[in-house]
């Protein structure tokens, strides 16, 4: 008997995502979901805590896997690697990751950089 070896990421047919009536995520964002998948799978008590039913089966709740991948794509945007995201994230990272506010960029605050902003009709 031999074993169905899964696809390599690169031979992941289109059509498997089009049949879901989504877009083919590009490859940084399909690393970046593994790698949230990845840090989930490391704190156990939170996949329990997020956990829904459908019909007989358990699944990590879709909340989860936005909260982690926030995380997630924070860390990777500061330059951090996968194993020292792996090695370092907390579960309290995740669960409070969607609380943070993005900050907004900061263009010229004094009078005359808003004056410059300003439409004139």
């Amino acid at each position: 008997m031999t074993e169905i070896e899964p696809k390599a990421e690169a031979e992941v047919d289109d059509a498997e995502w089009h049949n879901g009536q989504g877009e083919t995520p590009d490859s940084s964002a399909m690393s970046s979901l593994q790698l949230a998948h990845r840090v989930i799978a490391k704190f156990p008590e939170l996949g329990k805590k997020y956990q829904k039913f459908i019909g007989t089966a358990a699944v990590v709740s879709s909340a989860l896997i936005v909260l982690a991948s926030i995380a997630v794509s924070r860390r990777l945007s500061r330059g951090e690697s996968a194993e020292d995201i792996l090695a370092s994230i907390t579960s309290d990272e995740i669960v409070n990751a969607g609380k943070q506010k993005p900050t907004k960029p900061k263009n010229g605050d004094s009078d005359a950089e808003r004056k410059k902003r300003r439409f004139l009709h």
